[in-house]
Formats: structure tokens, C-alpha cells, sequence
């Protein structure tokens, strides 16, 4: 039981480490849905990302004002 227990605990240390490590990865690159919040435009952001490939500096100029 107690190895079993310890299995669990394990897996569960490993996923919250994945689980914090995305978004503040995401952050210090530029992408991501968490480091666009920032520009209060996610939606626009994420389309001129994902449409136009532009890089992450233009699209927050494009998309600044506009949801």
C-alpha cells in the first residue's frame, strides 16, 4: 500500500511540475494563450499569430485596442 501511495505521490509531483513549467515557458518565449493575456486582445492576438505568422511584437501592435 505504501508503494503504491508513493507511485502516486511521484506521479502527481512530476504533472504539477509540468503543469507550472508550460505557462511560465510560454511566458519568457512570447507565446502561448498565458503570455498573451498580457495584451488584453487574446483573440486577435492568437489569430494574427495563427493567420498572418507574424512575429509576437507586431501582432501586439496590430491587435492593441481591439478584441
Amino acid at each position: 500500500m505504501r508503494k503504491i501511495i508513493g507511485i502516486v505521490a511521484a506521479v502527481g509531483a512530476v504533472m504539477a511540475v509540468a503543469m507550472l513549467a508550460e505557462p511560465i515557458g510560454q511566458t519568457w518565449t512570447g507565446d502561448g494563450a498565458f503570455a498573451q493575456a498580457k495584451s488584453k486582445s487574446s483573440a486577435c492576438f492568437q489569430n494574427c499569430r495563427n493567420v498572418r505568422n507574424w512575429p509576437a511584437s507586431q501582432c501586439r501592435q496590430f491587435c492593441k485596442g481591439r478584441r
